[in-house]
């Protein structure tokens, strides 16, 4: 199957095939923010970014969950799982060309930080089920677990320019990082541009400023 990047119109009516709304996906990411953005250079170092994380993957939960949507916290990956429990979705930090629709499917769209192996096996088994929707036996469907779940990547990155996000399905990556995808959904409006937007700068240490003391001769006695 060749990959596919929905866009506008039609982003909004994959996202409809997903149970999804645009406003679903713009208001885990606006979760996000508003937690990132209650730190301050006090915090830990990076604790905007893991705040903007959680707060993201939680934002999304509390909104879905109402509509019968479950959650699993298995191997650290904070998965959302649909209510056939036919695929998952989790939030994660991305880089390079996160939210532009001329980026190649493969190595212009990678997640931020390196992962481990149970990210990889997730992304194995991605690129097993590339039906997305896996037909389960009635005799299976009461023990899927969710590490067995095709897990589509809630993508975020922020720089100087605000927040670009997309939601897409990984099915491979290279060394210690996701950079392919099978399917990329981008949303034609973003609310979220403009540095203001940027929470990467609040994890940055502001430079220390120089101390002047004054220095003050005594006359001789």
């Amino acid at each position: 199957m060749e990959p596919v990047c929905h866009v506008g119109e039609a982003a909004v009516r994959r996202l409809r095939e997903l149970d999804l709304t645009a406003k679903d996906v713009r208001r885990a990411i606006e979760g996000g923010l508003a937690e990132a953005r209650l730190c301050t250079e006090m915090d830990a170092p990076g604790m905007a970014g893991y705040a903007f994380w959680s707060r993201s993957n939680r934002t999304f939960r509390e909104r879905m969950t109402p509509n019968a949507w479950t959650y699993s916290n298995s191997q650290s990956i904070l998965r959302t799982i649909h209510p056939s429990g036919d695929f998952a979705i989790t939030a994660v930090s991305g880089s390079g060309m996160v939210g532009e629709e001329d980026a190649d499917f493969s190595g212009d769209v990678r997640t931020k930080n390196p992962k481990g192996s149970a990210v990889a096996k997730l992304v194995e088994r991605n690129f097993g089920q590339l039906s997305f929707f896996p037909a389960l036996d009635e005799s299976e469907e009461e023990e899927v677990e969710a590490n067995d779940l095709p897990t589509w990547f809630l993508l975020y990155k922020s720089s100087k320019a605000g927040l670009m996000f997309e939601l897409s399905l990984p099915v491979q990556m290279h060394g210690k990082h996701v950079d392919t995808w099978q399917e990329r959904i981008i949303l034609d409006d973003n609310p979220f541009l403009g540095a203001e937007f940027d929470i990467k700068r609040l994890d940055e240490i502001p430079p220390a400023a120089p101390v002047d003391v004054p220095v003050e001769f005594k006359g001789a006695i």
